[in-house]
Formats: structure tokens, sequence, C-alpha cells
């Protein structure tokens, strides 16, 4: 364990010579015939800043046998006008649907469960035009959840971090949203190595479809680290993770969209150390190649990405993580003795040509109570000058959304909610200062009664909320805030 320290205090020493990076803008690639309609990072979470004629949304869906109380998309139209969206519903029976009017600077909640008390059911929103945009919402007495939803089928998935240990569950969730059939394989590594099931090769998915897998069917059993790989062999899909914590240091709900690809960096805003807190960055390498990580931290009292004495008798030459090929590890940042405790930013960078997949795990005991909250990364290419979060803010909330400056200039930012008249700046949250490299975490003020919030700053930031789980429990769930992408 000291050696894994000693090593890993070097590495972050590596890192703040890295610095701060400037973000390159964001560049689309545009193909030909029908391959136009794809864009680069296109399966992540984000919204077009441009004009379209229509835009789809795919959500990760709810299992109904998991006693959800109730499971809903918010459709959100910030705009003027009203729009007409349709809700179509997948699962393991025939394909549904119904319109919806969105009225202008509103929001509705469509049921996606509709008295179902068994299976999945994955909602697909259709919007005509550009302006609108989806997330989807569980109330669950383990935690309510928030997930995004994002605008783009894949070939491929990836998800760093699963979990079955100590009777705790983990769904995979498989959507073809297309009229044709797919076919797909799925491959799974844990810290005994790489597996393929011959049970998950080939697997068929009959045209607006849903298929539901538990990994312990597929003999991922009692093991606190699952990486999974899907693949098609033709056709795309959606893939998203039903994972339910009941033990071995974890406990809650979760629901999530995948990552389309790994990408050589990944930004988190919502990390936090001290008593009662374990956290972990969990890296999955899926290609045969070795990767080399260093990872950067920002906060209050973190100067130049973390403050490590280089006369400390822990510096020692080796100042990177390597993560070989096919595998998967978890970095636990408790183990960093110069990390201060509180609140932070993190950066996970691949130095060399291999990109990794990369997920946040915090899990915290509050007062005898558990909770744990996994979160996707933000890759480089999404970090932008505008975020938008759909469902909005909770009245009055404390260190609601966390905005991380990713750049070496200072700048500013202001915080608005989509309000009867239009768009509202909250008090004190209107061109606030934001140096360089620094994180602002915000609290909400009170009385606020708005529905979707805008974030805008003068220099790319990645920005990522906290949101309660309700029902009278400990702790939050971390969530992205959707990242508002000019196409050039």
């Amino acid at each position: 364990m000291r050696l894994f320290r000693r090593l890993f205090a070097t590495m972050l020493l590596a890192a703040t010579v890295v610095g701060i990076v400037a973000i390159d803008r964001y560049q689309v690639t545009i193909g030909e015939g029908a391959s136009s309609a794809i864009i680069s990072l296109g399966g992540f979470p984000q919204v077009s800043g441009g004009t379209r004629i229509s835009s789809s949304w795919f959500c990760p869906g709810a299992a109904a046998g998991d006693g959800i109380s109730s499971a809903s998309v918010v459709i959100v139209n910030p705009s003027d006008t009203e729009i007409i969206a349709s809700v179509n519903y997948l699962s393991d029976a025939l394909p549904e649907s119904r319109t919806v009017k969105v009225e202008a600077r509103s929001q509705v909640d469509v049921d996606i469960l509709r008295g179902r008390t068994v299976g999945v059911v994955v909602p697909i929103v259709e919007i005509i035009g550009s302006v609108g945009t989806v997330e989807q919402e569980l109330v669950y007495a383990a935690g309510d959840v928030t997930s995004q939803c994002v605008s783009q089928t894949s070939a491929q998935w990836f998800f760093a971090d699963g979990f079955t240990a100590d009777g705790s569950t983990e769904r995979l969730v498989l959507t073809n949203p297309y009229p044709e059939s797919a076919v797909v394989n799925v491959s799974f590594t844990t810290t005994e190595g790489r597996r393929t099931p011959p049970v998950l090769q080939g697997l068929i998915l009959a045209p607006r479809s849903v298929r539901s897998i538990f990994l312990t069917d597929a003999g991922a059993t009692n093991e606190s680290r699952i990486a999974v790989e899907v693949s098609t062999l033709s056709g795309q899909i959606i893939a998203s993770r039903i994972q339910h914590y009941l033990g071995a240091g974890r406990l809650g709900y979760s629901t999530t969209i995948g990552s389309p690809s790994p990408a050589k960096e990944w930004w988190f805003t919502s990390g936090r150390t001290g008593p009662g807190v374990t956290e972990e960055l969990v890296i999955f390498n899926p290609s045969s190649q070795t990767a080399q990580i260093n990872i950067s931290f920002f906060g209050e009292g973190i100067t130049n990405g973390i403050p490590i004495d280089e006369k400390s008798p822990s510096a020692m030459p080796s100042s990177t993580i390597d993560v070989e090929p096919g595998a998967v590890i978890a970095v636990k940042t408790d183990g960093i003795a110069d990390l201060p405790k509180g609140d932070h930013a993190m950066v996970v960078t691949a130095i060399g040509g291999t990109p990794v997949v990369v997920e946040h795990v915090l899990s915290q005991q509050t007062g005898g109570k558990w909770f744990t909250a996994v979160t996707n990364g933000i890759p480089r290419g999404l970090l932008s000058e505008k975020w938008r979060v759909p469902s909005g803010l909770l009245n009055g909330a404390r260190n609601a959304l966390q905005v991380l400056n990713t750049t070496g200039l200072d700048g500013t930012f202001t915080v608005a909610g989509v309000g009867p008249g239009g768009l509202v700046g909250f008090p004190t949250l209107i061109d606030r200062p934001l140096g360089a490299a620094s994180l602002v975490s915000i609290d909400v003020p009170e009385g606020i009664s708005l529905g979707e919030v805008v974030i805008t700053a003068t220099v790319p930031v990645a920005v990522q909320r906290r949101v309660s789980r309700g029902h009278g429990l400990v702790g939050f769930s971390i969530v992205g805030a959707l990242p508002v992408i000019s196409r050039r």
C-alpha cells in the first residue's frame, strides 16, 4: 500500500507539470449520404446549438420489476413557441407511442411504465425541431434517480464500473430502436480477467425491441468490479446499465447509458474526500495496448493541479499509472495524503495514444447511513461555454451545481432559469468571477421557481450537478448537465 501511494503521489506531481490545458473547440465529422447525420461524440449526452428539423432522445429505461414507484421522461421546451413530441415505448412487447404538446417555456412529465409491474420499458422521444431537451426521472424508495438521455445510437458501448457484490444487482439493457434486427456481442472484465460468455454472443435484437440481461446470470456473481463492452455485428443500439447497490460499502440505485467510445481525457466536477467517504476513479482499458494515465485535481487549496512537495521521500521516477490491455482498475483518492479534504474536480488523461473509459464512484456514510453515486465523465471534446440542466434545480439546494473552469484563463459565468417570461438570471449568479482552473460549487437561492437552468460562461467549463435522493434519504446522486455544442 505504501508503494502504491508513493507511485501515485509521484504520478500526480508529473500531472502538475502538464498544467491546465486550453480546450480545443469541438469538431464535427460529416460523412456521405446516410452517415451525414452522425456527429463526432454524438452518443454522449449533449444538445445541438444549431438548427435541425427534428431531434431524437434515447433514454436508459426503467425496470418495473425493481419496485419503482413511478418513472417518467421530462420533456422541456425553453423556446417561445409550442413544440410537438412523440414518445415511443419499447419493451419486450409490441412498441407503443403517444404524442404530447409542450407549451412555450414549460415542461411536461410523461409516464413511462403506465401501470406495468414487470419488465423494462425504454422511452424514445422524438421532437419536431431542435430546441427541446429530455431527461429521465425515477421515483424509488432506495433513492430517486435522474438520468441523462442521448441523441444518437452507436455500434459500441462501454461501462467501466459494475458491481454485484453482497447481493447487489447489475442489469444490462440493450435497445434496438430501428426497424431492422441488430446482432450484438457482450463481454465483461472482472479482477480475474476478460470473459466472453457464449450466452452473450450473437444476441439478436428484434426491430424496435428491448432485451434485459442480469450479469449474474452470465456468471458475474459477487464481483466488486465489472467492466462491460457491448459491440454490434450489425445495426446500432443503445446500451444502458441499471444498478441496485445493497452492500459491500455501496447503497442506492442507478440508471445510466454507457459511453459510446473510449477517450483520452475525462472531466469530473463533483469529487469529494473526507471522513466516511470512499471515492474511486474506475478506469477500463478495452484496447489491446497498455494505457498510461495521469490524474489532476482542482479545487480550494489545490494549486496548479495538486500540491505535492517535490522534496518528499515519496517522490519516485515513475509518473504514470499503467492500465494493462483489457484491464479495469480503481484508483482510490483517499490514499493521496496531500489531497485536501472536501470537494474537488478531476481530469483523467491518457498521455499516450491509448484512450480509456472512466467512471467516478462516490460512496459516503452520513449518520450511520450510506449512499453511492456513480457518474460518467465528460470527454474533452464536449467542454463548452454553455450548458443546460433540463429538469432544473431544487429551490434552496446546497452545493447543487459544480462549475469548473477548464482553462488557464480567468472568466465569468451566469446561471439563469427559464421562467414564464423567459430567461431570468439567478440573484448573485450573474457575471460571477471564475478564476483560472477554479471550481465553484453553487447553492440555489431560495424562492426560485423556474424550469430548465442555463449556465453560460466566457471560457470552456465542465458542469455537473448533485441531485437529492428524496424520501428523507441522506446523500445525493451526481448527474451531468448537457453541453450545448455548435456545429461548424
